[in-house]
C-alpha cells in the first residue's frame, strides 16, 4: 500500500483522537468505559485488587459481628475471601496476614463439609494457624508502620488492643487508632468512638464518642450508624432524640446490621419515636433472628406467644426459643422448658423440661433455678429429691425471686410442724412391739453344723460353771478351818 493509501485511515484516527477531548462525545464515553473496565480487570488480576475484594468481604462481617447466620451466597463469599487471603499469604503478601489470622480464630461456620454437619458447613477454627498468622501480621505491621496506610495502622492498633502477638498496650492502640481515624479510615473512626464511649485508653468522653461515630456514619458504616442511634436514644454525647435514633437505626438495619434491627424492633414494640406496631416489631426481630442473633430469637419467640392473632402461635414460639436455647441463651432455655412442661407448642415432656430448666439454672437464671427446684420437689421428669429442690430454690431466692422465697417459707413451716410432732412419734415407738426378725432359709448341712456348735458351747459353759463352783466351795472350807484353829 502506498503512503497516500494510508492517509484516510490516519486522518480518521486523528479525528477520533481529537474527539476524546470533547466531554459529550459518544466515542469518548465508550472508550472511557472500555479503559475503565480494563483497569478494573487489571486491578482484579493484581494482588492489591484481589486483596481489596477479600478485605471488603471481611470488613462487612466484622462490622456486623453479631451476625451468625449466613445465606449460601454469603458463606461462599466469606469462604472465597478466606481462600484468597490464604493464597496471598503464601505469596508473602503482608496485608493478608491480619484478616487471615482472624478468619482462623473466628469459629465461623463457613467451611463446606458433609451433610452430617449443621447446614452442610463446619466451623473454621485453627488456633495454631491463627497464632502463626498473628505473629506474621504484627511483625509486618511494625516493619511497615511508617508507610501512609491507614488500614495497616488500624490492624496494628487492633494488635495492641487485643494483645495479638504482643502484650496489650491500650495507649499504643489509641495512638494508631487516632492516626488511622484522622486519615479517614471508617473502621478506625468507629473503634475510636467505642474507646471514648467505654473510657478505655482515655477518660470517658461521650461527646468525642458521638463525634467519631458520626464521622464513620457519614461514610455509611452500619456499625457506627447503630452506635450513633443508641447515643441519640439514651441522650449521651448528643441530645436525646427518638426521631434521630430511629433514622440512624433504620439506615443501619437496612444495611443488615443485627444490633440496629433489634433496636428498631424494640422501638416499634414500645412505640418510642414511631407508632407502635407489633407487626413491624416482629418483622425486624425476624430479620435479626434469621442472621442467628439469639437475643432477637428470644424476643421473637415472646412475640409469637403473646400475639397468636398474628398467625404466629406456640409452635413458632417454640421454634425460635429452641434456636436461641441451642446457642446457650438462658432465658430461652427457661422458656422452652416451660413449653415442654405445659405442652404448649410441643408435646408435653417433663424430662425435656427438666433438661432445659437445668441448662438455664446452671447459667444463673433465677426462674430456671426456681422451676428446676419445683420439678425436683414434685418429682416430675426426675426422681423426687427435696435436698436438691431446696438447693435450687435457695439459689433463686438469693437473687431476690419472690416465688422462690414463698416456696421456701412453706417448706420451713412444714419442717417446723414435723419437728413438733416428732416427740409424740418417738414415744409411740417405745411402746410398739419390735418388728419380727426375718429368718432366711438355711441348708440342712448348715443347720446340723450349727446344732453341733451350739451343743459344744453349752457343754463348755456347763463345765466352766461347775469348775468355778468347786473352786469357790474349796476356798470357803479352807477359810472355815483357819477360823477354828484360832
Amino acid at each position: 500500500m502506498s503512503e497516500r493509501g494510508k492517509l484516510p485511515a490516519f486522518s480518521f484516527l486523528q479525528q477520533n483522537a481529537m474527539s476524546l477531548h470533547e466531554p459529550e462525545s459518544l466515542i469518548s464515553r465508550g472508550l472511557s468505559a472500555i479503559q475503565e473496565r480494563k483497569r478494573s480487570e487489571l486491578a482484579l488480576g493484581s494482588q492489591d485488587g484481589r486483596y481489596r475484594m477479600a478485605r471488603n468481604v471481611f470488613d462487612r462481617q466484622v462490622c456486623n459481628i453479631r451476625k451468625k447466620g449466613w445465606t449460601e451466597e454469603e458463606r461462599e463469599a466469606l469462604f472465597s475471601a478466606f481462600r484468597s487471603l490464604g493464597r496471598m499469604a503464601a505469596e508473602k503478601y503482608g496485608k493478608a496476614y491480619f484478616p487471615l489470622a482472624w478468619f482462623y480464630n473466628s469459629g465461623w461456620r463457613i467451611v463446606p463439609a458433609g451433610e452430617e454437619e449443621a447446614d452442610g458447613f463446619s466451623r473454621l477454627s485453627d488456633l495454631g494457624q491463627s497464632a502463626r498468622y498473628e505473629q506474621l501480621a504484627f511483625d509486618w505491621c511494625v516493619r511497615n508502620k511508617h508507610n501512609e496506610d491507614p488500614e495497616l495502622w488500624f490492624d496494628l492498633a487492633a494488635c495492641y488492643l487485643r494483645g495479638i502477638a504482643v502484650e496489650p498496650d491500650v495507649e499504643q492502640s489509641m495512638h494508631w487508632l487516632k492516626k488511622s481515624a484522622e486519615y479517614g479510615h471508617e473502621l478506625a473512626q468507629n473503634q475510636l468512638g467505642r474507646m471514648y464511649e467505654t473510657g478505655r485508653g482515655s477518660e470517658r468522653d461521650d461527646a468525642q464518642a458521638a463525634y467519631w461515630y458520626g464521622r464513620a456514619a457519614e461514610q455509611g458504616n452500619p456499625w457506627a450508624l447503630a452506635e450513633l442511634g443508641a447515643m441519640h436514644l439514651k441522650g449521651r454525647g448528643v441530645e436525646q432524640d427518638y426521631g434521630q435514633a430511629v433514622q440512624r437505626f433504620r439506615k443501619a438495619a437496612e444495611r443488615g446490621n443485627v444490633a440496629a434491627q433489634c433496636f428498631l424492633a424494640w422501638l416499634y414494640r414500645d412505640g418510642r419515636g414511631v407508632e407502635r406496631s407489633v407487626e413491624k416489631s416482629a418483622f425486624w426481630f425476624r430479620k435479626a433472628a434469621e442472621q442467628g442473633d439469639e437475643l432477637a430469637q428470644y424476643f421473637l419467640g415472646g412475640l409469637c406467644e403473646e400475639h397468636p392473632e398474628l398467625g404466629m402461635g406456640g409452635e413458632l414460639a417454640a421454634f425460635w426459643y429452641r434456636k436461641a436455647a441451642e446457642q446457650g441463651h438462658a432465658g430461652s432455655q427457661k422458656q422452652l422448658g416451660k413449653m415442654y412442661r405445659d405442652g404448649r407448642g410441643v408435646a408435653r415432656d417433663d424430662a425435656q423440661a427438666v433438661h432445659w430448666f437445668r441448662k438455664s439454672a446452671l447459667q444463673g437464671n433465677d426462674w430456671g433455678q426456681y422451676y428446676l427446684g419445683m420439678m425436683y420437689h414434685e418429682g416430675c421428669g426426675i426422681g423426687r429429691d427435696d435436698a436438691l429442690a431446696l438447693y435450687w430454690l435457695h439459689k433463686a431466692a438469693e437473687q431476690g425471686l419472690e416465688p422462690a422465697r414463698e416456696q421456701l417459707e412453706r417448706f420451713h413451716a412444714r419442717a417446723r410442724e414435723q419437728a413438733e410432732m416428732a416427740p409424740e412419734a418417738s414415744q409411740a415407738e417405745l411402746f410398739s412391739p419390735p418388728a419380727r426378725i426375718r429368718r432366711f432359709p438355711l441348708s440342712r448341712r448348715v443347720r446340723a453344723n450349727t446344732k453341733v456348735r451350739v451343743a459344744a458351747d453349752v457343754r463348755r459353759n456347763r463345765t466352766g460353771r461347775r469348775s468355778v463352783q468347786l473352786r469357790h466351795s474349796a476356798q470357803r472350807s479352807a477359810s472355815s478351818r483357819r477360823g477354828g484353829n484360832r
